[in-house]
């Protein structure tokens, strides 16, 4: 890793739990395991570093005179504040590598495959270019596609690109004029799955209605997992999660629409209600947790949860595959 990208992870790192002075930042600096090759810091170099800090993360290394000249970080106001922290994670998970003595002290996941593709990816939904490629779908079909692409997302190890399906070079989907029919379009596609990706170097935005809709914040509103499942509709779901699991959930919370409404007078049991379309990755979040949560509300999506559980003792007691159907 760049030595200056080292120091700027380093940097913000520390001011993030203390504020110091410029001499104490330099005598940290010093003896910091980031720092293998013992530079010293001068101020002139540790003032551009805080402007490029700023420039690229959004984040100000500010300069309290009142408090004896002391440094902090005061983070601007930014669009997506999540994808700044993401990132300094990032930044700081790849500094480890440099830091040979903690190679058996760290353990990490396996990092997601196919990131080859994300520049090319990025770079498209910047100059509005279309994608082409080929994908092959989960049953491994393969199949040649044209893709506007919207927007990026990882989850659970896999990079997604989120866009809609060009149909033809003839009837591009900016000229379309029915929202639910462009909707339909939409697709949500691994990276893993894609291969021999080209670049349509000539602009296709998206239409301003499909703009609006196919934002990360927007398109994913009332979602849970990766796919947004036009056809299930949002419902309030209560559950109810017993001890001691009603901690890691309100440590980690099922969804952002979580809220707790009851709790046993005994502490056996909390109540949560959420917001969200009920799919199928909600629906394996909840089995995840075994007998640790059950659903209260609505009585349908109870009743789902009996049949897959039901079925899964079949399939245990059996060793055939059941889906639910008759």
């Amino acid at each position: 890793m760049d030595n200056r990208v080292k120091f700027y992870s380093w940097l913000i790192g520390l001011l993030d739990r203390k504020h110091l002075t410029f001499e104490e930042i330099a005598n940290e600096w010093r003896d910091a395991n980031a720092n293998q090759d013992e530079d010293e810091l001068d101020k002139r170099t540790f003032h551009r570093y805080r402007e490029n800090i700023q420039s690229q993360f959004g984040i100000t290394v500010e300069c309290n005179k009142s408090d004896g000249y002391r440094y902090y970080l005061k983070r601007d106001p930014v669009e997506n504040d999540d994808v700044t922290e993401w990132m300094l994670s990032s930044l700081r998970l790849a500094s480890l590598g440099d830091m040979l003595k903690f190679h058996n002290k760290v353990m990490l996941d396996t990092p997601p495959y196919n990131t080859e593709y994300l520049d090319d990816i990025l770079a498209a939904i910047d100059k509005q270019y279309l994608l082409k490629f080929k994908y092959v779908s989960g049953f491994g079909a393969e199949s040649d596609i044209v893709l506007q692409p919207a927007f990026v997302r990882f989850f659970k190890q896999r990079w997604y690109v989120v866009g809609v399906k060009v149909k033809s070079e003839e009837r591009r989907v900016k000229n379309s004029s029915a929202e639910e029919d462009v909707r339909k379009l939409v697709r949500v596609l691994p990276f893993d799955r894609i291969s021999f990706l080209k670049l349509i170097c000539e602009k296709h935005p998206l239409s301003a209605k499909m703009k609006k809709i196919l934002t990360p914040e927007n398109y994913y509103e009332d979602c849970f997992g990766i796919y947004r499942m036009e056809d299930v509709p949002v419902e309030q779901i209560r559950i109810r999660a017993f001890y001691p699991e009603y901690n890691y959930i309100e440590e980690v919370p099922l969804h952002e629409s979580q809220q707790k409404v009851k709790e046993s007078k005994d502490g056996m049991f909390r109540e949560y209600t959420l917001t969200i379309r009920p799919s199928r990755d909600f629906l394996q979040k909840l089995l995840w947790h075994g007998r640790n949560i059950i659903v209260l509300k609505p009585e349908n999506l109870r009743q789902e949860m009996i049949g897959i559980l039901k079925d899964m003792t079949k399939s245990y007691e059996t060793g055939e595959c059941l889906n639910g159907e008759k």
